[in-house]
């Protein structure tokens, strides 16, 4: 029987990891009739069901997740109206938890694979194969003689997930070169937060260590330039985890590894471990979710605060590990000043990334069960909060805005240096400064229709100019504006708004002249060449305001200074000068 494995990713960049593992289970059950097909949100929908339906298959199963049901359903109804034959099966965990339901509301759904399904779906492809309604299997609901019958039980595979083949095997991993690679060392989380349905088992299970690290040295040899763990907690076993850093550390060639952890965890060994990967090689996701101890002890879970930032201290200080920390809008009994304490506890950790995400609603979760009269959600996935008891739905629409200008402003990175300067006026009060902007954002109605690199930066520099009255802060500001943008976008876009301009040529050949003096600054200079090493280099002055903030970035210097930037394939690098070393 060909069965066709189909789901729909939320961005381009993403791929499937479900489809894999299943694919390749049933390839080891000596099923091999089972494809695969990955499609986006953002297509088409009837484009997706051309070529689905070019696949002929006779059984389409769908990787059903919070934000492709509303697609997915639409996909199925299409299906049955051009081939009632067609046998349809749901699974995933958008499924799992109200398969009865599923069944009862979508009629052209025809089973429901509840849990998880490597070795289920074989067997049920065997038991279609043999002429059996497979109904009788663990985890699997259908419809009997117009009735919906089956177990209803949440299925779990073996303890041993080493019994399960690696779900990449025999993939040509450079068709992935510009999507995101998914692996999976462990399963389940020891934690019970009420808005999440990983932790609703009491047990989590490994992959071996030895395994694992067979399975990354794939990836690696393969080229791989990032592998994102999905496991829940990566650091909630030692034995797991630690042999598993270890190796990562090791490795030399360029890869990435996402890893989401708990950083309570963390102990001072680890801490140490962590300090001694090369730059770039790891990135920690954080959860934190909230500061407010009344919300954290209704959502189950305990942030040890002082130790977080004791970590946070550490990691940030030899600026080898990029640090994506987490906070959620929507939490029970959070109101909006709670939320404001909980941005300012995290931002003041200053995170790579301080990602601000919006309560799902998740069937199955504690939040939707015990909370039913203090929230309103969007009743089709992802069940997203509307209002709470606590934040009123025009709170949350206006931090919906603040987020995506937050995004913009900080997460970016476009801004690093003009922001940190700003900070030294916030007293602490972070969200007041996002807030303005906010403010500012929404009056000249760039809420409403898209903004292209170069007029963010102009709407960035008139806020400022709105809000600072002080002529000597605008002078730092507009040079770190400029470097900002010089060095972020890498002299593709030029601050020419802010009347910046390169040192005269003669100040630059003077300087590139002076083999003695560059040789303090560019590693191996030589003067037989400095024409063509000046093509990769700007030099502009700055203010000794100016010069005075950027002391925490790179060595000081007496008196006026210069910038020295150099355009690398990848990145600008900079440096102050001395104007006394120009002759």
């Amino acid at each position: 029987m060909k069965t066709l494995l189909v789901t729909l990713n939320a961005k381009f960049i993403h791929s499937s990891l479900a489809l894999r593992c299943l694919k390749t289970s049933c390839d080891a059950a000596g099923i091999p009739s089972v494809v695969t097909a990955e499609y986006t949100i953002n297509q088409n929908v009837y484009d997706i069901l051309r070529h689905m339906y070019s696949f002929h298959a006779q059984c389409i199963g769908f990787s059903c997740y919070i934000w492709n049901i509303e697609m997915t359903y639409h996909l199925i109804r299409l299906i049955k109206q051009i081939d009632p034959a067609i046998r349809i099966l749901a699974g995933g965990p958008e499924v799992s938890y109200t398969a009865r339901e599923v069944l009862e509301t979508c009629t052209d759904i025809d089973y429901v694979l509840q849990g998880e399904g490597e070795v289920v779906l074989p067997r049920l492809i065997r038991e279609w194969e043999e002429g059996r309604d497979g109904l009788s299997l663990p985890g699997v609901l259908g419809r009997r003689c117009g009735r919906i019958a089956g177990d209803e039980s949440f299925c779990e595979v073996t303890p041993d997930l080493d019994a399960l083949p690696f779900p990449y095997v025999g993939e040509d991993l450079s068709a992935l070169d510009h999507k995101i690679i998914y692996y999976e060392s462990s399963r389940g989380c020891p934690f019970h937060c009420q808005y999440c349905l990983s932790g609703m088992s009491d047990t989590v299970r490994f992959r071996s260590a030895s395994k694992v690290i067979g399975e990354l040295q794939c990836f690696v040899a393969a080229g791989v330039r990032q592998v994102k763990f999905v496991d829940r907690t990566f650091n909630c076993n030692p034995r797991h985890y630690l042999p598993l850093l270890q190796y990562m550390i090791s490795v030399q060639e360029p890869v990435n590894f996402h890893l989401e952890i708990e950083p309570g965890l963390l102990t001072e060994e680890d801490l140490t471990r962590l300090l001694q990967a090369p730059k770039g090689r790891i990135q920690l996701e954080m959860g934190i979710q909230s500061t407010y101890e009344t919300t954290l002890k209704a959502i189950h879970r305990y942030n040890d605060w002082p130790r977080i930032k004791h970590i946070m201290e550490m990691l940030l200080k030899k600026e080898t590990i990029h640090l994506h920390l987490d906070l959620i809008v929507g939490l029970p009994y959070e109101d909006y000043d709670h939320l404001r304490n909980s941005f300012n506890d995290i931002y003041a950790l200053h995170p790579h990334k301080l990602q601000i995400g919006f309560l799902k609603l998740l069937k199955g979760s504690g939040i939707r069960r015990d909370y039913p009269q203090q929230y309103r959600y969007d009743p089709c996935g992802p069940y997203e909060v509307l209002a709470t008891e606590w934040l009123s739905y025009e709170k949350i629409q206006y931090l919906k805005v603040f987020e995506d200008v937050f995004e913009r402003i900080y997460n970016s990175g476009k801004f690093r240096y003009t922001l940190a300067y700003l900070e030294h006026f916030c007293h602490d009060e972070y969200m007041l400064l996002y807030e303005r902007i906010t403010d500012c954002w929404i009056e000249e109605k760039n809420d409403t229709a898209p903004i292209s690199d170069y007029n963010l930066c102009c709407f960035f520099w008139h806020f400022l100019c709105k809000q600072v009255s002080c002529q000597a802060h605008l002078t730092v500001l507009r040079e770190l504006v400029s470097l900002d943008m010089l060095v972020f976008f890498q002299f593709r876009i030029k601050p020419d708004f802010l009347n910046w301009q390169e040192a005269e040529r003669s100040v630059t050949d003077s300087l590139f002249r002076s083999e003695e003096t560059m040789r303090k600054y560019i590693h191996a200079y030589t003067f037989t060449n400095w024409r063509d090493i000046k093509m990769r280099y700007y030099l502009w002055p700055v203010s000794n305001e100016t010069k005075n903030e950027l002391k925490r970035y790179t060595k000081m210097t007496e008196g006026a200074a210069y910038i020295l930037a150099e355009k690398r394939r990848n990145e600008v690098c900079w440096q102050l000068i001395p104007q006394g070393e120009i002759q």
